[in-house]
């Protein structure tokens, strides 16, 4: 690469980054501001932050798909619109919300997505700070703590019917090499399936999620299986922070998105059984992987795959 071309990256990343910082940062006076109707109207007030946050999201997705020219394709079954959700996903990169963003923005629910995000975050200038204001759900990763706090926060998404895709990364962390083997190791001790793509699914926290959600406005459970593939490497390669904001991802990168949906009233309640259903799926969604892996195109075309105009 030419000495012109890393200056031209550069100037992209600084551009890129200063402007959704300042939009960020411009949109948060107005999120601070929604504080004063909390007493008044506490839907009206979600709703405010929720569309502010949205507004951030979808100019991420606009520089993702249209200026950075990601190639995006979707299979698995139909997602309806303006439907609330639990989401569960396999998370390999930061680059992930793009993805689930992709499917949430088609759906018109992108302004509805609220994650399980690490507690130091919302010290985050601009980004943690609104992730805050709207309603994020902050975890230390400590079950004992965490579990309360969770709670409650569900159960205010109950109580004013909050529209909400509620998106939980249920491996825990994002998958790496090292990670990958110690997970194999601690499902052989177990006699648990040995995955290959994936790590094991953490059950606690999903069978608090399904079981805290039996019976409201949320009556689904999505899972999303994100594929990556990079023209000249093998396996799961999603781009960078900087990759993405530099050049045209197509047709370096290309990636895709399996959808299944699940009617919570479906799943088992027993956290032991609800464990063992957990496990199956993400068997299932470690074959689909590897198939991925092995022919990306010939797979995808086996799939039931939604088009652009479809969705």
């Amino acid at each position: 690469m030419n000495v012109i071309s890393k200056i031209s990256e550069a100037v992209n990343v600084v551009f890129y980054s200063v402007s959704l910082f300042g939009l960020t940062g411009t949109l948060q006076l107005v999120q601070v501001g929604s504080l004063i109707l909390s007493p008044l109207s506490e839907r009206l007030m979600i709703r405010i932050n929720s569309g502010l946050i949205g507004t951030v999201w979808k100019v991420m997705q606009y520089i993702f798909e249209r200026r950075k020219k990601a190639h995006i394709t979707f299979s698995g079954d139909h997602i309806p619109f303006g439907e609330s959700a639990l989401v569960i996903s396999n998370h390999v990169s930061w680059t992930d919300i793009y993805l689930l963003h992709s499917v949430a923005n088609r759906r018109n629910m992108l302004k509805n997505c609220k994650y399980f995000v690490k507690d130091s975050i919302k010290w985050l200038p601009f980004f943690g700070w609104g992730m805050w204001l709207a309603g994020f759900i902050f975890v230390r990763r400590n079950w004992t703590q965490d579990q309360a706090k969770i709670i409650a926060a569900f159960g205010k998404i109950k109580r004013l019917e909050t529209p909400a895709w509620i998106i939980n990364y249920v491996e825990g962390s994002r998958v790496t090499s090292k990670k990958l083997q110690e997970s194999q190791a601690f499902s052989r001790e177990r006699g648990y399936p040995v995955l290959h793509n994936l790590l094991l699914p953490r059950i606690k926290g999903f069978a608090t999620c399904v079981n805290e959600f039996r019976g409201s406005h949320i009556k689904y459970v999505y899972d999303f299986t994100l594929g990556y593939r990079h023209k000249s490497k093998l396996g799961q390669n999603a781009p960078s922070m900087v990759r993405v904001h530099t050049r045209s991802l197509w047709p370096e990168y290309e990636f895709h998105v399996h959808a299944r949906r699940f009617a919570i009233e479906d799943i088992p309640r027993d956290e032991i059984e609800l464990g063992h259903w957990l496990r199956q799926l993400w068997v299932e969604k470690d074959e689909f992987l590897s198939g991925l892996h092995d022919n990306w195109a010939d797979h995808i075309d086996k799939q039931t795959t939604w088009k652009e105009s479809s969705w």
